[in-house]
């Protein structure tokens, strides 16, 4: 019985049809098998309640396919006193619970046409008609405002049901007619976080009897990932690569957590994909020295899967991290020839029981004399991919220094987390240093100029005399001080929460005249954006859309100004660099009839 676990969570991975990971096949499944259900607690499920309990009101569960809607709705039904066999067999489940008749709608995706009008038609009621009967509704993104729209010709009124839906979505659930829960504005980090735990401390439970975990010279691919994966650092960085995800708002499911982490545990990179049980890892590779072909390090990326499935979530945002292949000089260096100068310190920092150092120093060898960097290629990335995972700290090596930031390429990653969301969360301020670079990264798009370090204690609105589009911008309309106090104009980072206590999106506002005049998303990658110009290059192509983004945003700062601008107003005021340090100068032209005059 206890073999059976691996054979659930196989059911997890990319390679098979995914059932364990439908709601409706879950609790037949693991009764089958003989082994416990997978279940995390993230108090979504408290929240919900306890705001009902407080204030009895229809309750919207939306989100994505795939991110617990029917299980959450299941557990609240439950909760109320409901049983499990009216849950499994009535297509549309009710029970009285408070002195309310409530209905459930498992998914409103998938109910009959006639059947979503009448579910509409009885919210409509409940919410302002004082009906009776509350609905619960679990409902896939944007199918319940599509439905809501498309029968407006017909029930103009539920225009105001609309209305009231998209605003809650909008201020994170929050109103008084409504409770609704957005799932895809949740921590997909926090729940990969509380599931990994919960699969891991499974393992433990229920493949003790491994032969590898008594005998050292037996190998099970399966017990060397799960004994990675208990590594505090390991699981620390990949919390981390999940919350950039998060930042850059690339929700990942907690049905793609699943598969995530079951694909970690039991990938290899062979026909079958997956292995289902200790007995087939440990015999695959009883004659086989590559045992890297079984590492999380490929796994976590899906690089065991074909590529059409390297494409999808939560493969194809992983991959985007670049991670094993973003490199630095002094790294890869390091991994070619850093058993040539410290041998103790190359073993210590590269060791790891997937990596046959044999084999890769063959390979170097025909590497060097060959220039054969295709052979070496797949050896390069896992070590780089070890090196990421395994070190939170400085390499020192010589007098070179080493650091992990250059293998991600958001290599400001951290910064955004730790100096920014983390301050914003907590009530604290963000240091000064923090809106310095911002300002100067922005100063830098908005003047189209190299301008020195020194200038960014002001933000400078520009445009160009031209009146066209162009990059370059020479006439200074406005400069905004920030960080003053008293002041009413300024730059501010603020906080817009989600619907649990990690997920959440930071907006970088333009106060003037004690109004936000102009407001931009800074997600992670629009932060690794400013940064990668604050630090000196100007990388249009990094993200042409984040560029233009930025221009849209100075448009509307922009755009206000002209707006409110005095047209009795006689002179402007033009910018040069007066030196190699990218020093501003101001000239300010004053028009007179009959031609201009340099005025200062």
């Amino acid at each position: 019985m206890k073999k059976e676990f691996f054979r659930l969570l196989s059911a997890y991975a990319p390679t098979s049809q995914n059932k364990a990971s439908y709601d409706e096949h879950v609790s037949k499944f693991v009764k089958r098998l003989g082994v416990e259900e997978i279940r995390i607690n993230n108090n979504l499920l408290e929240k919900l309640f306890g705001k009902f309990i407080l204030n009895s009101k229809p309750i919207i569960i939306s989100g994505s396919a795939g991110d617990g809607k029917t299980y959450l709705l299941r557990k609240l039904f439950s909760e109320m006193g409901g049983e499990s066999q009216c849950w499994s067999d009535d297509y549309i489940p009710k029970l009285e619970f408070d002195g309310k008749n409530i209905t459930f709608i498992k998914d409103f995706t998938e109910i009959e046409k006639e059947d979503k009008i009448q579910t509409l038609m009885n919210l409509y009621k409940s919410i302002y008609e004082g009906s009776d009967e509350l609905y619960i509704i679990a409902s896939n993104d944007g199918i319940l405002t599509d439905t809501l729209r498309y029968t407006l010709p017909k029930y103009p009124h539920f225009e105001k049901l609309l209305d009231l839906i998209e605003e809650s979505i909008d201020n994170s659930g929050n109103n008084d007619e409504l409770i609704l829960l957005d799932l895809s504005q949740t921590s997909s980090s926090k729940n990969f976080e509380l599931l990994l735990k919960e699969i891991l401390l499974a393992c433990d439970k229920y493949e003790s009897h491994c032969p590898s975990l008594h005998d050292e010279t037996i190998f099970c691919p399966i017990h060397a990932n799960i004994e990675m994966l208990k590594k505090e650092h390991i699981q620390k960085q990949l919390i981390a690569i999940v919350r950039s995800c998060d930042l850059n708002y690339q929700h990942i499911t907690l049905r793609k957590l699943f598969m995530l982490i079951s694909n970690m545990i039991l990938g290899y990179k062979e026909k079958s994909r997956v292995f289902n049980s200790c007995e087939k890892g440990i015999e695959h590779f009883k004659n086989l020295h590559n045992k890297a072909d079984a590492s999380f390090y490929y796994n976590v990326f899906g690089d065991n899967l074909p590529k059409n499935n390297q494409e999808k979530s939560p493969f194809k945002e992983l991959r985007e991290l670049r991670i094993g292949f973003e490199t630095s000089n002094y790294i890869d260096d390091f991994i070619l020839y850093g058993d040539i100068e410290d041998k103790e310190l190359y073993h210590k920092e590269l060791d790891n029981i997937f990596f046959d150092f044999e084999t890769f120093f063959k390979q170097r060898e025909n590497y060097l004399e060959n220039g054969e960097m295709k052979i070496i290629k797949d050896s390069l990335v896992l070590l780089r991919r070890h090196l990421f995972f395994n070190y939170d700290h400085e390499i020192k090596w010589g007098s070179i220094t080493i650091d992990s930031k250059d293998l991600i390429a958001y290599k400001h990653a951290h910064k955004f987390y730790d100096s920014v969301v983390s301050p914003l969360r907590n009530d604290l301020k963000v240091s000064n240093s923090i809106y310095k670079e911002l300002v100067l990264g922005l100063n830098r798009v908005f003047l189209g100029e190299l301008l020195s370090k020194d200038g960014n204690t002001r933000l400078f609105v520009a445009t160009s005399l031209t009146g066209t589009h162009s990059k370059l911008s020479s006439e200074i309309i406005e400069d905004i001080g920030f960080n003053k106090k008293g002041s009413n104009q300024g730059v501010e980072l603020k906080l817009l929460n989600g619907f649990d206590d990690e997920y959440c999106k930071v907006m970088l506002n333009i106060r003037y005249g004690g109004e936000i005049i102009s407001s931009l998303e800074l997600d992670l990658h629009m932060f690794e954006f400013l940064q990668r110009i604050s630090d000196g290059i100007l990388p249009t192509s990094f993200s042409v859309e984040y560029y233009e983004r930025v221009l849209t945003f100075k448009s509307q700062i922009i755009n206000y100004f002209l707006k409110n601008r005095n047209s009795d107003e006689s002179f402007f005021k033009l910018f040069t660099l007066n030196d190699k340090e990218g020093t501003l100068q101001f000239n300010e032209i004053l028009v007179e009839e009959g031609g201009y005059v340099n005025a200062g």
